[in-house]
């Protein structure tokens, strides 16, 4: 029984963009060659403009600012590994890109930039488990992975990401009980654990939050057909 609907594109966290474009302009840890600053300067410079063109609706335009800029980020991003904002502006430059090039049907350009952001956006998570954005970001990247592993029938690469996702929404719920975002999370992490592992464990705990969220009308335009098909339609 296919369940998964198509995914809905990660949330830009905003809060993580910003602390990572600010804390890039700042004086960096180590000396930079006058190459590499001017190189770090622009890629700064293309990130906002290209923020600006998302945020528009130009989504070409996005992807042509910013696109050519991701390997000076990750260069920047790779200097000082424990360094968080870095980190969340890497994660933030891949998902915008990944972001657009969705919105304009170029779906199989999102995986592999969903992919490299996931660990980014992790380290970021684990350093501030209360900023609800990156939370929701991390979880909806993490799920659309699983679900693009499923429609490529690889199971075994599915599964982790299902489970990272269903711990994280499950720790946010705890945080944040009435959230319906992180409770459609749940739901579609416990669905894609049932698709990818076959265990009948996973559906059985999906029914009663997919009735919860029925009744409350919550249920997100992604879980809508997975609740129609376990419950029966409305």
């Amino acid at each position: 029984m296919a369940l998964a609907g198509a995914p809905a594109l990660a949330q830009d966290a905003a809060a993580a963009d910003s602390a990572a474009t600010a804390q890039t302009t700042q004086a960096p840890a180590t000396t930079l060659t006058p190459e590499q600053a001017e190189a770090q300067n622009k890629a700064i410079a293309d990130f906002t403009a290209a923020q600006q063109a998302q945020a528009a609706g130009n989504h070409a335009e996005t992807i042509a600012k910013l696109e050519p800029a991701l390997p000076v980020i990750k260069e920047i991003a790779g200097r000082d590994p424990a360094n968080i904002q870095n980190a969340g502006f890497y994660a933030s430059a891949l998902t915008i890109v990944a972001n657009s090039q969705g919105a304009l049907g170029n779906i199989d350009a999102i995986a592999p930039l969903y992919t490299e952001a996931a660990p980014q956006w992790t380290k970021v998570y684990q350093a501030d488990k209360a900023n609800a954005g990156v939370r929701g970001t991390l979880v909806s990247i993490l799920v659309n992975l699983g679900n693009f592993s499923l429609n490529k029938q690889d199971k075994a690469a599915a599964k982790p990401n299902f489970e990272q996702a269903l711990a994280i929404a499950k720790e946010g719920r705890a945080a944040d009980p009435t959230s319906a975002d992180l409770a459609n999370a749940e739901f579609s992490s416990l669905i894609g654990l049932n698709q990818s592992t076959g265990e009948a464990s996973y559906l059985e705990a999906a029914k009663p939050l997919g009735a919860e969220l029925r009744e409350k009308g919550t249920v997100s335009a992604a879980n809508k057909p997975a609740v129609d098909a376990i419950l029966g339609a409305a």
